[in-house]
């Protein structure tokens, strides 16, 4: 076992002639291939755990004029070859120092090394990891409800791939394996999901330590390429021997055991691994091209960050996928135990957190929700504006049922009662067709932002695989902010008013939640997608005239409800539609399929209070005759959602 390595400093008069060296230079030296004694181009060279680093010049060649000291590690690293250090007390010339490079190649026989193995010496690493999303993924039940079924009892409702995908027959199994069940795919690139039931524990370890420090190279020309795709994604799976490997980002490690752990610098371990599944695009042509311009990004945020300011280093914005999801927790050694017991101190800015901070870690600092609000003679005008502050990325980002929503409320301070919304800006039906007070905001006072895509029939929204375009994608750049203005109209009896801005953040659109049944998230906690009083996670909220003031519960009986009624349901021809409005209004009725895609207009017009009728034929807007199945009526009002009412078309 070697926990420093003793590396002769070769100061010799004969090399140092050779070596072209900085007067002013502390440490010079040149950097060469082991095997060949070629120079090595570009290789980094750091004094250990310190910000004192140089490149090598295109003979090799480098000087380190800030190092000062005695007994000091400098490592020389590059991509693809172990990392070397030498001991060192400056001033020192003519350092040769050789590198040995990475033997390459997927041992078809390769274990993979247990998490707990590497918590060993990586305690705290280990202990972040564990019960983190990462460390779930090998058994994601949403991800299972999508793909088989098999995750939830209501997981065989709405799209299933392996029996609506028109894909099913090409490519049955999907990518799905490969983002969650790493270790499993890695050895057996396309394979499925094994069954939920029966999970190897290579399956159950998800995105394991030894998956992202299996890393050698991602091909940047092919990051559309979904999952770690083999043309996409080079791992290096040692054969048994001392030929063990751990890419990382320092590139200044000196420890090595052979057969443990040989230190291998990779600096795509920052951002680049990130995009492996977190920027992916379909097939619609099923040619095995991910890079095409017919496919649809289903998986967007690598180049969304990559083409922000975030993405610049030139940029005072600018951070790694690593920078924001793995912040610092304020350690200052990244190993403890008996395999090294004299690790290096290193600024605690530089040691990353593992576990990986996620959505719902991090949706509450993501935007900025500002509220104007005046009052005039004939009404309330609020005016928001939500900004995406503080996301390298379009918000929301991800898979394309992630949302967030916009939701406005406006009332009368002395008696709670609510104003009536006279304004066209209003929820997409996305936001839930149903009752607001259970969180189906669609028609509300408000806006949803999301990227929603439709296949090769216009339908729409659809699982990523279906995706042929892109219906609207109204997400909000970095930095980029959106405006909406909203009208209500002023009680008789006037009073005292307030307003209320909150923005929403959801996991998946609320009809694909409702046919699923999920209750959970597919890491099995609790969905806060149906938990009161937001129905999604909170990002932001703005209250007029001041913060003190909370949005009350309603009395029902302080608001008049419009109602509304069908028949005959079930039904195999027309369909009565009675309704009543409380009192004079705009009346728009209108039916969703259980997707909350719209189908048909049936009524948009100014109606007088009372009881009103209409028949209709079970037909789309273009004409042509509903299919069997469950639909929703809804019956909308200048307030907002009057009443909902499901039917069943038979045949």
């Amino acid at each position: 076992m070697n926990h420093r390595r003793s590396v002769a400093i070769p100061i010799c008069l004969t090399v140092s002639a050779l070596i072209p060296s900085t007067a002013t230079a502390q440490v010079s030296g040149i950097v060469r291939d082991a095997v060949t004694h070629q120079p090595i181009v570009d290789a980094q060279v750091k004094v250990q755990a310190t910000t004192i680093s140089t490149r090598t010049a295109p003979d090799g060649s480098f000087s380190l004029p800030g190092a000062i000291g005695t007994d000091l590690w400098v490592v020389a690293a590059q991509k693809a070859y172990y990392e070397e250090p030498v001991r060192v007390t400056t001033p020192a010339s003519g350092l040769v120092i050789d590198l040995e490079a990475v033997p390459q190649g997927t041992n078809p026989n390769y274990n993979f090394i247990s998490p707990s193995a590497c918590g060993v010496c990586h305690v705290d690493q280990f202990t972040q990891w564990t019960g983190s999303p990462m460390a779930k993924a090998g058994g994601n039940t949403w991800v299972y409800d999508i793909f088989d079924g098999t995750g939830t009892p209501g997981g065989m409702n709405g799209f299933v791939y392996t029996r609506d995908s028109v894909h099913r027959t090409h490519s049955p199994n999907s990518e799905c394996a490969s983002c969650h069940q790493p270790e499993s795919w890695i050895k057996e690139p396309f394979r499925a999901l094994e069954p939920i039931d029966d999970l190897s524990i290579n399956a159950l370890h998800g995105v394991s330590c030894d998956v992202c420090h299996k890393v050698a190279h991602i091909d940047e020309t092919k990051l559309n390429y979904p999952g770690i795709h083999p043309e996409a994604v080079t791992f290096t799976l040692p054969a048994s021997g001392p030929n063990q490997v751990a890419y990382g980002v320092y590139g200044d490690v000196d420890f090595e055991e052979p057969y443990i752990m040989r230190a291998s610098w990779q600096p795509q371990l920052s951002a680049e691994v990130c995009a492996a599944c977190h920027q992916d695009k379909n097939d619609p042509d099923e040619d095995g091209d991910f890079e095409e311009e017919n496919g649809v990004i289903s998986e967007p945020t690598y180049f969304e960050w990559k083409d922000s300011p975030y993405g610049d280093p030139e940029s005072p914005y600018y951070a790694t996928c690593v920078g924001c999801h793995m912040p610092p927790f304020g350690a200052e050694y990244t190993v403890q135990g008996i395999m090294d017991p004299d690790p290096p101190a290193r600024d605690p800015n530089t040691i990353r957190n593992h576990a990986l901070l996620a959505t719902g870690d991090m949706v509450g600092d993501a935007a900025d929700l500002d509220l104007e609000v005046v009052v005039t003679g004939s009404g309330v005008e609020a005016r928001v504006v939500v900004t995406n502050s503080s996301t390298g990325h379009w918000l929301p980002t991800g898979v394309t049922i992630r949302n967030m929503i916009l939701h406005l409320r406006a009332w009368r301070i002395e008696d709670n009662l609510p104003l009536v919304h006279t304004g066209a800006q209003l929820v997409d039906a996305l936001g839930g067709v149903g009752d607001p007070a259970q969180g189906y905001y669609a028609g509300q006072p408000g806006k949803l932002f999301a990227k929603v895509t439709h296949d090769a029939n216009g339908v729409y929204p659809v699982a990523f695989t279906e995706a042929t375009g892109v219906v609207y994608d109204n997400r909000l750049l970095p930095l980029a902010a959106d405006t909406t203005a909203y009208t209500f109209a002023l009680p008789e009896g006037g009073g005292t008013y307030a307003v209320q801005a909150r923005l929403i953040y959801r996991r998946s659109f609320r009809a694909l939640v409702d046919a699923k049944g999920w209750t959970e998230t597919g890491h099995g906690a609790p969905l806060q997608d149906l938990e009161a009083p937001y129905f999604g996670q909170l990002m932001a909220k703005a209250t007029w005239p001041n913060e003190t003031i909370d949005v009350p519960l309603i009395d029902p009986s302080l608001r008049p409800e419009a109602s509304l009624e069908l028949g005959p349901n079930p039904t195999r021809g027309p369909l009565r539609v009675d309704f009543v409005l409380p009192h004079a209004d705009h009346a728009r009725v209108r039916v969703f399929d259980l997707s909350g895609r719209h189908l048909a207009t049936l009524l948009n017009e100014s109606r007088g209070a009372g009881r009103h009728g209409l028949q209709w034929d079970p037909r789309s807007n273009d004409g042509a005759p509903l299919p069997a199945g469950v639909y929703w009526c809804r019956l909308e009002t200048a307030a907002g959602v009057g009443a909902t009412r499901r039917f069943i078309v038979t045949h």
